[in-house]
C-alpha cells in the first residue's frame, strides 16, 4: 500500500511535469500523507503489524515522490531507532528524495554515508546477513550514483556531474545511457 502511495505521487509529479498545471504540490503530497499516516498506525502500540525494512523504505520512496526531503531523513531516523539497519534500497530512495529537490549537499551527504557502510563493511571479518541469511555488503552502485548525477544536473554542477561518472567508472561500475544523458545535458546547460 505504502509503494502504491509513492507511485500515486510520482505520476502525479510526472502530470505536472508535463505541464498539467492542475498536479499541484498538494496533489503530488496528497499520496505521501496516506502513506505516512499508515506508517504511524503501523508504529502505534496498539498495532499487531511492525514496520520492517521494506516498510520504511518504500516510506521513504513516498516522501522522494512527494518531494519530502525532510521526511525522508527522519524516516531513516526512525528506522535506526527501531533498530534496523539501512539498506543500498534505503540509501536510494534517500538520494532519490535528494534529486528530486535538486538538494545537492543532501545528495553529498547520503553519498558519504554509503561509502561509510562500504569502509565498515571492508573492514569486518565478516559481512552482514539479509533477513534470509544471505550475506549482504552494502556498496555504492549504478542507482546511487546515477541519482546524484541527476541531482548535479538539477543542481547545475556539471564539473561534479562529469566527477561522478569518471568515479563510477573507476569502481568498475556500469553507467547507462541515461546516466550517460543525464552527464552530457548537465554539460551542456
Amino acid at each position: 500500500v505504502i509503494n502504491a502511495c509513492a507511485s500515486a505521487s510520482a505520476n502525479a509529479r510526472g502530470r505536472e511535469d508535463d505541464g498539467d498545471e492542475s498536479a499541484g504540490l498538494a496533489e503530488v503530497r496528497a499520496p505521501m500523507t496516506r502513506a505516512l499516516r499508515l506508517l504511524e498506525a503501523m508504529q502505534s502500540p496498539t498495532s499487531s503489524v511492525r514496520p520492517n525494512i521494506v516498510t520504511y523504505n518504500a516510506a521513504i520512496r513516498a516522501c522522494a515522490e512527494g518531494l519530502n526531503l525532510k521526511g525522508a531523513f527522519d524516516l531513516l531516523g526512525q528506522l535506526k531507532e527501531d533498530g534496523l539497519e539501512p539498506t543500498i534500497v534505503t540509501y536510494g530512495s534517500l538520494m532519490t528524495a535528494c534529486e528530486r529537490v535538486g538538494d545537492i549537499e543532501a545528495a553529498s551527504k547520503v553519498f558519504r554515508m554509503v561509502k561509510e557502510e562500504e569502509e565498515k563493511s571492508d573492514t569486518m571479518s565478516e559481512d552482514t546477513e539479509d533477513d534470509n541469511g544471505d550475506r549482504e555488503q552494502l556498496r555504492a552502485n549504478e542507482i546511487i550514483y546515477g541519482a546524484a548525477i541527476s541531482c548535479c544536473r538539477r543542481a547545475r554542477q556539471p564539473e561534479r556531474a562529469l566527477l561522478l561518472l569518471r568515479k563510477m567508472i573507476s569502481e568498475k561500475l556500469s553507467p547507462n545511457t541515461a546516466t550517460f544523458n543525464t552527464v552530457i545535458s548537465a554539460l551542456s546547460e
